[in-house]
C-alpha cells in the first residue's frame, strides 16, 4: 500500500517454535500441529505465518507449518482433510511434515537421530512422547524410519 495516508498497524506473532541459524544468520518461526489438525487451529496458524511474512522491516528469513509427525509415512501421502482447506499439504514451501520439519531445525540426519533416540528411550516414553508431543495414541507396532 502506498501513499500517506497509509498507516502501519502494530503487530505481535507469538509462534510455537523460534530459531536461529547462526552459521547463516537466518531467523525462523514454526507453527506446530499435532499430525492431525483440525480446520481452525489451521487457520490461525495461517494467519500468523501471513502476518510474519507481511511484517515490514521482516522479522524472519521463514515461517512455517509444521506437523513433527506424519502419520501417512511420505509427504505425498499425506491425506488428512482439514489443513488442506488452508494449506497445500503435498507441495507448499511453507509446510513442512516430519523429517522436512526436523531437518530444518537440526540439519541432516537430525529426524533419524530423534527416531533412534525415542526408540532407545523405552516403551514408557515412547507412549507418552506419542500422546503429549505428537498428540497420537502410539501404534501397536513400529515401522522403519517411523516412531
Amino acid at each position: 500500500m502506498e501513499g500517506k495516508s497509509a498507516k502501519l498497524i502494530p503487530v505481535t506473532v507469538i509462534s510455537d517454535v523460534y530459531a536461529e541459524d547462526k552459521k547463516n544468520n537466518k531467523k525462523y518461526a514454526f507453527e506446530l500441529k499435532a499430525p492431525l489438525p483440525n480446520s481452525d487451529q489451521t487457520k490461525v496458524s495461517k494467519e500468523k505465518i501471513l502476518k510474519l511474512y507481511s511484517m515490514e522491516p521482516l522479522q524472519v528469513d521463514g515461517a512455517y507449518y509444521a506437523l513433527p509427525y506424519n502419520p501417512f509415512g511420505k509427504r505425498e501421502n499425506y491425506s488428512w482433510a482439514f489443513p488442506a482447506r488452508w494449506f497445500d499439504m503435498k507441495n507448499d514451501e511453507v509446510v513442512l511434515i516430519g523429517n522436512d520439519f526436523w531437518e530444518k531445525i537440526g540439519g541432516l540426519g537430525t529426524y533419524k537421530a530423534f527416531i533412534d533416540a525415542v526408540n532407545e528411550i523405552g516403551k514408557d516414553y515412547k507412549d507418552r512422547i506419542y500422546r503429549e508431543f505428537l498428540g497420537i495414541e502410539p501404534p501397536a507396532t513400529t515401522d522403519e524410519g517411523k516412531l
